[in-house]
């Protein structure tokens, strides 16, 4: 049997094939399941790796990563997708094969072909809620969102996060996550952004002024510049799905789909003012002594005006 796993999603690959692996130690013992790495592999050995049951285990398990970037091996697996023992189960573990090749092909035809994408902001939320009625919390679908929205899309990160609000057994609210959980830079910077546009003051205040005492000025107006040009990217992408402009523009289809409401409030003349606020920042920033917090401020107050 060959399963073909595809796609950006480690966590969710992960998951898979731990799921794969436990299920193969319990039925033949830990001698049944061989990782390889298929960028150094040699293809020569192939038909020993393939042979089927060993002296230690009737059935196995064969992971081999990234095969597509050793080409002579990705050719041979090819060639093997119609010789694999009944005996051994192939997992071929690619984020992105190319599509056009004989082995992408033969793969899909002969084997059981899963894609695991980047999950959506709604996806991982309710993944999330998920995660906690099987540990026995309780979540709710607003409260998950929010927890997303702090934690970014980084679903190790938010696994983590969960995993730390569920063993508190303080319940899982939005204040035991502001307590708790320790939001990711980048979504602080969004917040703190979106805050500004939507011209919440307090809002951006509050988000300043905590950011301060953790985060360094310079790092943070950094992460502020990227989240500008991501919302010029998305701006200017009109018409275009959010999965569309992440492919274009590599960036996450989570992050796309986030700042597309915001980039639908500005005009063009609106989004130059901006950037050219944060383009003066960023020389204030690099040529004069002055306080980066307050110029972060200022750049803050431009970008609430519109500049």
């Amino acid at each position: 049997m060959i399963l073909f796993l595809t796609g950006t999603n480690d966590f969710g690959i992960r998951q898979a094939i731990d799921a794969l692996v436990a299920a193969a130690i319990i039925a033949n013992g830990a001698n049944a399941v061989d990782r390889v790495d298929g960028e150094t592999l040699d293809p020569a050995r192939l038909p020993d790796l393939l042979q089927g049951a060993s002296l230690f285990a009737n059935e196995r398990l064969v992971i081999i990563r990234d095969a597509s970037k050793n080409k002579p091996l990705w050719e041979g697996l090819g060639d093997y997708a119609e010789k694999v023992s009944s005996e051994i189960t192939l997992v071929i573990v690619d984020s992105a094969p190319d599509k056009r090749t004989r082995t992408y092909k033969q793969l899909q035809k002969h084997g059981s072909h899963q894609d695991f994408p980047e999950l959506s902001e709604h996806e991982l939320a309710a993944w999330a809620v998920d995660v906690a009625r099987k540990e026995g919390a309780t979540l709710d679908g607003r409260t998950a969102t929010y927890l997303v929205r702090q934690v970014g899309a980084n679903q190790w990160q938010l696994s983590s996060e969960l995993a730390k609000l569920i063993a508190s057994g303080q319940g899982i609210t939005r204040e035991s996550i502001d307590l708790l959980v320790e939001p990711s830079p980048q979504a602080s910077a969004f917040e703190l952004l979106d805050a500004t546009l939507q011209g919440n003051q307090a809002r951006a205040q509050e988000i300043l002024a905590k950011l301060k005492t953790i985060e360094d000025p310079y790092k943070l107006f950094g992460l502020l510049v990227s989240q500008v040009h991501t919302l010029a990217v998305v701006a200017t992408a009109v018409g275009k799905s959010p999965d569309a402009i992440a492919r274009e523009a590599g960036i996450h289809p989570f992050v796309a789909k986030k700042m597309q409401p915001l980039a639908r409030t500005l005009s063009y003349a609106q989004l130059r003012g901006i950037i050219g606020a944060v383009a003066l920042a960023d020389t204030q920033m690099k040529s004069t002594g002055a306080d980066p917090w307050m110029l972060l401020a200022q750049c803050l107050g431009k970008i609430a005006s519109r500049a």
